[in-house]
């Protein structure tokens, strides 16, 4: 299930389940995610958000304390769990990444409305658009208005024109020697 997920993202769901199981849950939820997040200083979200910083206002604010008796059990994912994942994939694929990292991470957060996260990370700065933003900006892509951004962009529209430059220009000149042989059949035949 984790194969396309960059080594970052993968400790940052092992973490969301040590969250969830000090926390006595039976379920990991997007609080957890959250705070797995801050776990890792070298992930890229952290690189990006500085979001170590907020922990204690993260914890707080969603209401996760450790228990008086911690869960030994292995969780699954709850709901809104499972649609944080699949936001994530759609993230990493409007960013043409191959490999999901904690800044997909991120942005699924913030895409989960049945989740008390998104407001968690508003309040320490952070929301949808800027985080798309400064993700895109840290990958070298054009950077979003508002305007186009909350528009639901095709995926294949998120490419950046410079990444299908080189090819359109082979497949390009594929299609003139192409057209330079076939002129040549007819005239020397």
């Amino acid at each position: 299930m984790f194969e396309r997920y960059r080594e970052d993202a993968r400790r940052a769901i092992f973490f969301a389940r040590w969250e969830a199981q000090q926390s006595g849950s039976a379920y990991i939820e997007p609080a957890h995610l959250l705070l797995s997040l801050t776990h890792d200083a070298d992930s890229k979200a952290n690189q990006l958000f500085a979001l170590p910083v907020h922990t204690e206002h993260f914890r707080l604010q969603l209401e996760v304390h450790a228990s008086a008796k911690p869960s030994t059990s292995d969780l699954p994912l709850s709901n809104p769990g499972k649609r944080v994942l699949a936001y994530t994939a759609e993230e990493a694929e409007r960013l043409a990444s191959t490999r999901i990292g904690t800044e997909h991470l991120l942005l699924g957060l913030l895409r989960e409305k049945k989740s008390d996260v998104p407001e968690a990370l508003a309040a320490a700065g952070i929301d949808l658009n800027s985080a798309r933003n400064r993700i895109r900006e840290n990958r070298g892509l054009p950077i979003l208005d508002r305007e186009t951004e909350d528009k639901d962009i095709p995926l294949d529209k998120d490419i950046p024109l410079k990444s299908l430059r080189p090819f359109a220009a082979l497949v390009l000149l594929i299609l003139v020697l192409l057209l330079i042989y076939a002129i040549f059949r007819l005239v020397f035949h």
